[in-house]
């Protein structure tokens, strides 16, 4: 029999019914895509940079741009949609994706490109909104096993969308070619959820503090241009200087402003908790190690040795399968990360998440020669990254106000977002700032400074987790 069923009752209608499972299957199929997409764009990277002509150190904006757009997108488009209903959310969120996918498809040029990864941001509140369609409409069982399923699909579709786009790659003569295959299925999607997911009916009341919003994205935009444009233009430069005070400025605003708010878009007070500070802290630093080095991995396998003096010289598919351990090891440290919760607790698995990290990174400074090196790096960083993802929810959800778990765990995912963002562009600006003389080439020395910014940060995780409030008796794990 299966597990998700509907709430009983006359007051479950929406997913309850005959079609519940077939409703949360058209999700998961969402998820996929949404996976899929996430895991084809950093194995096309080099080549898209080729064909518009964009340097290494510029190329990094494309992650940083979309994950940017998500970390303000998740929390906007949470709130709205406890208040005016998580399918029309979704479906909004759907269209931003499949119009994002299409102009990405497109792009003529970098500029275009980097528009397009900017509406593909609120494929990071898709979960988010999935989530409140099904605890609205499931039982607890249900609910669980429904969650589970939309998380393993978009895990399982980031690992296999790295070698999706290595396998169209192989038949489909273009690289803007290959990235039309994504922006079909985004439109498949949208028909997915206008016709076949039915609305949630819980509603929140309140409002949306769209200042907290608006001040945010100016804060965090001019900071990130200021850091990745600071090597090209100038540290000392005046509209290097101009972009820093307008987000010191922005930032110390919207603090004032979170903290002014009834219902803020980041609850500040709420942030600063003794007991989540820590976890936030880390994943903050988990995002600038999982999603900020992306780039700079594909960058460097891509590179070809007999010109550069590294590099494997890797076209799409190389990259996708050297690339696919550490997605495919992720989802397998999930799978037993239960176990190591009771044998060593929340705070236990992300100190080891943080260890293997770390020590996977200081392999890589030390041994980078060799396809094979990259394998091993990747299969033990994955393992830390699929530890960590698994724990930090735990740690939240325990550490967090039974009544503002929600709130809790959608700080956790922007502070994730957010790290990725702000590495994005730091690396950007380590990639730009050493190159080859008279060229916009990066030297080895570059991406070595990437990786030990990486290990760094890993380390840091494995700090953070004793400072972690130990569980509560009741939720301990």
């Amino acid at each position: 029999m299966s597990r998700i069923q509907p709430v009983k009752g006359t007051g479950a209608p929406g997913l309850a019914g005959p079609g519940v499972a077939a409703v949360v299957g058209f999700l998961v199929f969402v998820e996929l895509t949404s996976g899929i997409i996430q895991g084809m764009m950093p194995t096309l990277l080099p080549e898209l940079g080729a064909v518009l002509n964009v340097g290494a150190g510029d190329l990094n904006w494309v992650n940083a741009a979309q994950l940017l757009a998500a970390a303000v997108s998740v929390p906007v488009f949470g709130r709205l949609g406890d208040m005016y209903g998580h399918r029309r959310l979704l479906r909004i969120a759907v269209l931003c994706l499949a119009a994002g996918s299409v102009l990405v498809a497109w792009s003529p040029s970098f500029e275009v490109l980097l528009v397009g990864r900017v509406l593909q941001g609120p494929l990071a509140a898709l979960l988010p909104l999935e989530i409140g369609l099904v605890r609205d409409r499931l039982d607890a069982a249900g609910g669980r096993s429904a969650i589970a399923m939309l998380v393993g699909s978009l895990t399982f579709g980031a690992s296999a969308g790295m070698v999706v786009a290595g396998l169209l790659r192989e038949v489909i003569p273009s690289v803007h070619g290959v990235l039309w295959i994504p922006a079909a299925a985004t439109v498949l999607c949208a028909v997915v959820v206008f016709l076949l997911v039915p609305e949630s009916t819980t509603r929140a009341r309140g409002r949306v503090d769209w200042a907290g919003a608006g001040l945010l994205s100016v804060g965090l935009a001019t900071l990130l241009l200021a850091i990745s444009q600071g090597p090209k233009w100038g540290w000392s430069d005046a509209w290097t200087l101009i972009l820093f005070a307008v987000a010191v400025l922005t930032l110390v605003s919207w603090v004032l402003v979170e903290l002014r708010v009834a219902e803020p878009i980041v609850d500040i007070r709420l942030t600063v908790r003794r007991t989540l500070l820590p976890v936030y802290a880390a994943s903050f630093l988990l995002g600038t190690a999982l999603f900020g080095a992306q780039t700079a991995a594909v960058l460097f396998v891509s590179s070809p040795a007999e010109k550069l003096g590294y590099g494997f010289g890797y076209d799409a598919l190389g990259i996708a399968w050297l690339m696919l351990p550490s997605g495919v090891m992720a989802f397998v440290a999930s799978l037993f990360a239960s176990r190591l919760f009771r044998g060593v607790g929340g705070r236990g698995v992300l100190a080891l998440s943080g260890v293997l990290m770390a020590a996977g990174y200081l392999f890589l400074i030390a041994a980078h020669d060799e396809p094979w090196q990259f394998v091993v790096v990747n299969s033990v960083v994955g393992l830390g990254i699929g530890l960590a993802l698994s724990a930090m929810p735990v740690l939240i959800v325990d550490a967090s106000p039974p009544e503002r778990t929600a709130v809790a765990t959608g700080i956790y995912n922007t502070a994730k977002t957010l790290g990725g963002s702000v590495a994005g562009a730091v690396f950007a600006a380590v990639l730009t700032a050493i190159t080859f003389k008279g060229t916009e080439i990066p030297t080895i020395d570059a991406y070595t400074t990437v990786w030990w910014c990486c290990a760094g940060v890993s380390v840091l995780v494995a700090v953070a987790a004793p400072v972690v409030a130990r569980p509560r008796a009741a939720t301990a794990v």
